[in-house]
């Protein structure tokens, strides 16, 4: 299986946080609605509360006076869709801070800068391997 550029930003940007933020490994979550369905299944899927717009990572942790961190991770020429701005908007206007960035290294800078006060024992090194786009199967 060959995984796409936004497939490895995702991975990388996990393994990063993990490694960066090991205390905090368990509030950064990602919500994959990039996914290819059925009809049948995408009425499933929105029945249970699935929703188009929403952002890619979601870390659930207050800081000063936001309630948590959005991300949306955007690759190459990508552009966020008008139901991702609108997420962003409203999250934003509910006390939310959200970014959408485009790629590794733009995630990685707006989640430093969102946990500038957090004290952790993070490592200042880079993590070790990062995925580097080899399939997988």
């Amino acid at each position: 299986m060959r995984l796409q550029p936004e497939q490895i930003d995702h991975i990388n940007i996990v393994n990063w946080f993990n490694y960066q933020y090991p205390d905090l490994a368990d509030d950064l979550h990602h919500f994959a609605n990039e996914r290819h369905c059925s009809i049948q299944q995408g009425k499933l899927l929105k029945r249970m509360g699935v929703k188009k717009g929403v952002a890619d990572f979601f870390l659930a942790l207050p800081q000063g006076r936001y309630s948590g961190l959005w991300v949306e991770l955007k690759v190459g020429k990508n552009k966020p869709t008008k139901e991702q701005i609108s997420f962003a908007a409203r999250k934003t206007a509910r006390g939310y801070h959200c970014a959408i960035v485009w790629g590794f290294e733009a995630a990685c800078e707006i989640i430093k800068t969102y946990l500038i006060d957090y004290k952790t024992n993070r490592v200042n090194s880079e993590p070790k391997n990062l995925y580097n786009g080899k399939p997988i199967c």
